[in-house]
């Protein structure tokens, strides 16, 4: 028996399943809701939506765009088709043999080679309709070695004043067993603004609008067209009220390359990886945050033609020393390097046991002698300043004993050709632009460079009138965390670098991510000297790094944080 909610209640849509479609004879009308923004605002949010069908489904990690025509009586007509269109997504399928047993994930798809567009059945529709874009777009799933990659037509039909707008999408399948878990197993479905109103409509199978008709609220796919009716209004109502988008994403790394990567990944090593965590922390958190990271960097270092065997990364405040392990896993050469060991390192291979290190950090510059006493004096090895030891408070170490030390680093013994990783490295975070390499860092916890807490003002902006207004639809935060990206982005022009900015598509709110691999002209090619005199003007007016070898030393005797 189908169902009917009592009408007018609060937020509830209103369920129309024992009523006739205004879309025909083969549709069956399944919910509806009254709205009160416009026909353009729910274009504009529904386009994005195709786009986008992630916001409709969380299984889903995007869709590849293969054709899109657009039909504009005033306009004209435009027609586009991808280069992806006869290509299967490039997504490594991950084979692992374990003791002679071959376990081989498979990509799973439909017939993707399918991209003609479907066709509709409205002949009987109350309202006029006609084609004004047709997409066919292709859906990846975020494990697309369980759930199928389905090609899908999207078209937008509209009344001839522009007040009706009709969303349809159809999977380009054969059967109804075919349809992949995350669509509704309907032949397809319909999205309809008219008159005040949005509504959902399926397209059954055949033979099936009255076992459609007759089905229950309880039933998954009348659940289903709730939520795209929800998900519909809502994104119609932010587009009217002038919302945009705060944060992009994938400016430097294209989002195709970086999703397709982080599939691999974490094919590859997330079970095992979750179901062997050793750590207090959340393995679901960490895990799949790692893996993001090493598949941004990994596409990051192909962009910028960082071969494998040409650099060596040291990654600096490592914590569980995850992200060590999946880059040389995937063939990178590269040391981990953190004040106290976790226990997650004895889990992982003797040679990638081998390349983590409990070390504390102490840039050499803060124990060198100034670059004008190096002229003078050539033989003069380090400033001759003692430092507070912690284990022993009658005792002091020199700076000489420092930069001998086994258990400290001074990033002077690592290679020309290293490239420095601070991902969540507290402390380390504002030191990471000034240590003379190419460098990615995640700002987390705010630090001075004397290693002490600090929170910095944010930068000061003009902001128009419009800007004001808009501000005040949708607050902007001026956090400590967004001030701190400011202050470490602020740190790295200093130094000469060409910054470039990334909002990671992380599990995490503190996402943000500050690289460079090249310094500007003017800072090209000069002498070491002066590098170092621009860098201690740097920390002199940053208040001085006093107390950054005390707080280095003092991070041995506590236990690690659990990030």
């Amino acid at each position: 028996m189908g169902y009917n909610k009592q009408r007018g209640s609060k937020n509830e849509p209103d369920i129309t399943i024992n009523t006739d479609s205004i879309l025909g004879s083969k549709w069956c009308p399944i919910c509806e809701t009254k709205v009160n923004f416009e026909p353009q605002h729910f274009q504009t949010a529904m386009i994005n939506v195709i786009k986008n069908p992630n916001i409709n489904s969380t299984v889903l990690l995007r869709a590849d765009i293969l054709i899109e025509n657009s039909y504009d009586p005033e306009k004209g007509n435009t027609k586009f088709t991808s280069n992806l269109i006869d290509v299967l997504p490039d997504i490594e399928s991950n084979t692992i043999d374990n003791e002679n047993v071959k376990n081989e994930n498979k990509l799973l798809h439909r017939d993707l080679q399918d991209v003609n567009i479907r066709k509709i059945p409205i002949s009987d529709s109350k309202l006029k309709l006609s084609n004004r874009i047709e997409i066919v777009r292709r859906m990846i799933p975020r494990n697309p070695f369980k759930d199928h990659i389905v090609n899908q037509t999207c078209l937008l039909l509209k009344s001839d004043d522009n007040n009706t707008i009709l969303i349809v999408y159809i999977p380009h399948i054969n059967s109804k067993e075919e349809i992949p878990y995350y669509l509704p197993q309907v032949l397809g479905v319909g999205i309809l603004y008219d008159n005040q109103k949005v509504s959902i409509h399926y397209l059954p199978f055949e033979n099936e609008l009255n076992f459609i008709k007759s089905i229950d609220q309880s039933n998954r796919i009348v659940r289903t067209a709730i939520r795209l009716l929800q998900t519909s209004t809502k994104h119609s109502n932010g587009v009217k009220i002038g919302y945009s988008k705060r944060v992009n994403h994938d400016l430097i790394v294209p989002k195709v390359n970086f999703q397709n990567k982080y599939i691999y990944l974490k094919s590859k090593y997330s079970s095992d990886l979750v179901n062997n965590w050793k750590e207090s922390t959340d393995p679901n958190k960490h895990v799949f945050e790692d893996l993001a990271i090493a598949a941004f960097l990994i596409e990051y270092w192909n962009i910028k033609n960082f071969a494998k065997d040409k650099f060596e990364f040291r990654d600096l405040g490592c914590g569980n020393g995850l992200l060590v392990y999946i880059l040389i896993m995937e063939g990178y050469k590269g040391e981990g390097i953190d004040a106290r060991s976790r226990k997650s390192w004895k889990t992982y291979p003797k040679f990638v046991q081998d390349k983590l290190f409990e070390q504390i950090i102490v840039p050499s510059i803060l124990l060198k002698p100034h670059p004008s006493v190096s002229k003078l004096i050539p033989e003069i090895q380090d400033n001759g300043r003692t430092f507070n030891d912690i284990n022993d408070t009658q005792a002091q170490l020199s700076s000489n004993n420092l930069l001998n030390s086994p258990n400290v680093c001074t990033t002077q013994e690592f290679p020309s050709n290293t490239f420095l990783i601070g991902n969540h490295s507290d402390e380390l975070t504002c030191w990471m632009p000034l240590l003379g390499f190419p460098f990615m860092v995640i700002p987390c916890c705010s630090h001075a460079l004397n290693g002490n807490k600090i929170r910095y003002p944010p930068p000061k902006k003009h902001i128009s009138k419009q800007q004001q207004l808009l501000q005040h639809q949708q607050p902007v935060s001026s956090s400590t965390y967004a001030s701190l990206v400011d202050h470490v982005e602020k740190l790295s022009i200093l130094n000469g670098w060409e910054v470039e900015k990334e909002m990671l598509r992380i599990p995490s709110t503190r996402n943000a991510a500050i690289m460079s691999c090249n310094k500007i002209k003017e800072f090209l090619n000069e002498p070491s000297d002066i590098s170092q005199l621009r860098i201690l003007d740097i920390i002199a007016m940053e208040g001085g790094a006093d107390g950054w070898v005390e707080n280095s030393l003092n991070l041995m005797k506590k236990a690690p944080r659990s990030h």
